[in-house]
């Protein structure tokens, strides 16, 4: 079947052992490492020609200029725009090696990401933006997950090529609550064209901020399978945004239900060991978005936020985990610092809930 095969020659990188049991373990413990010269430049460079060769769609020409400021380019799903990207998220090692480092048998794709960094451009101001990329996953917190990093260009924390993502290692372990102190265990990687940069979604990471760099990089995001789907309006923000797009219910084109489906088909296929189901790598024939569906999605999750009372005196939150404390990875509402657990851990700024021992957003009163 189309895409069932790949048709790039992954023949050196396959056969290499990359993935060593130090490699699983630092991952495990760290929740990022970086591989390096994982592929091979050229690769890198026939990537980034059929990239810039995409047309841009609402997510770069809309988005980007009201909701994604800090972002000169977004798209995501490429895998189902572009059968190169494909060829990389399928077929080549990527997926193998996020299966091995994630430590699972079975692994499915669940997006494939183009971010280009808007730089000394971004009308916010070049800083860190920390946060947790569980707001923006289509399954329950403790499915294992992966987000492997492509960069186009040699990249690290400082100048000139600065702006590079950073991490606080270990901060994937405790995610009800921020790091305590960031600067420990602070993980600043320098990169060259094809090498690998792999991290937990559940990490505490941010642009470094110092750079203001332009940063581009593709990102492909694993998950272990089988995995359920969940993903409803319990997320800051949700409408007309990117998880919202790629993942909710009656907008995204998958035809699954939150919390009773499994994660699969061709919107979300089976990548490990290998793709051999044809049935999940067909072309996608489901209901486009609308903007009164985003607006309905919007509405809702306003509802939650609104009836959970988070940063009012009306706070249900510890009510509600008193009576979720045994399902494990069920949470009511998540923000970019993490899920929310507590009312007097949590409070709301012009609209944004907040952890207040985050570093989200470092300009808000009392941070």
């Amino acid at each position: 079947c189309p895409g069932c095969k790949p048709m790039i020659d992954w023949s050196n990188e396959k056969t290499r052992s990359v993935v060593t049991s130090h490699l699983k373990k630092s991952f495990k413990k760290d929740g990022v490492v970086v591989i390096p010269s994982a592929i091979a430049e050229s690769k890198v460079h026939d990537l980034i020609s059929e990239i810039e060769s995409l047309s841009d769609t609402f997510m770069t020409t809309i988005l980007s200029k009201i909701v994604l400021r800090q972002y000169s380019k977004y798209e995501h799903k490429l895998d189902t725009r572009s059968e190169i990207v494909r060829d990389w998220a399928i077929h080549g090692p990527l997926a193998k090696w996020a299966a091995e480092l994630m430590d699972v048998k079975e692994a499915r794709l669940y997006n494939a990401e183009k971010i280009y960094s808007a730089g000394g451009d971004n009308p916010m101001g070049c800083k860190t933006a920390w946060h947790r990329d569980t707001v923006a996953a289509p399954f329950p917190v403790n499915s294992k997950s992966i987000t492997i990093n492509v960069y186009f260009d040699d990249i690290g924390a400082d100048g000139p090529n600065g702006d590079a993502l950073i991490f606080v290692k270990g901060s994937h372990h405790e995610l009800e609550s921020p790091p305590s102190d960031i600067s420990l265990n602070l993980f600043e990687p320098k990169l060259r064209v094809g090498d690998i940069l792999a991290h937990n979604p559940h990490i505490y990471h941010t642009p470094s901020g110092r750079g203001c760099w332009k940063r581009r990089s593709l990102q492909f995001r694993y998950v272990e399978s089988p995995s359920k789907f969940v993903f409803s309006p319990n997320r800051f923000p949700h409408g007309p945004i990117p998880w919202t797009m790629a993942h909710a219910p009656d907008v995204a084109p998958h035809e699954l239900i939150s919390g009773e489906s499994i994660l699969e088909g061709p919107w979300y296929p089976k990548v490990y060991p290998s793709p051999e189901d044809e049935k999940e790598h067909i072309p996608i024939n489901g209901q486009a978005w609308s903007i009164l569906r985003l607006l309905n999605v919007a509405k809702q999750a306003q509802d939650i936020v609104s009836n959970l009372g988070i940063g009012k005196e009306n706070c249900t939150i510890d009510d509600d985990m008193k009576v979720r404390k045994h399902q494990k990875g069920e949470y009511k509402y998540f923000g970019f610092d993490g899920p929310v657990v507590s009312c007097k851990d949590w409070d709301v700024s012009t609209g944004v809930p907040f952890h207040k021992n985050g570093q989200m957003i470092l300009d808000f009163p009392g941070q």
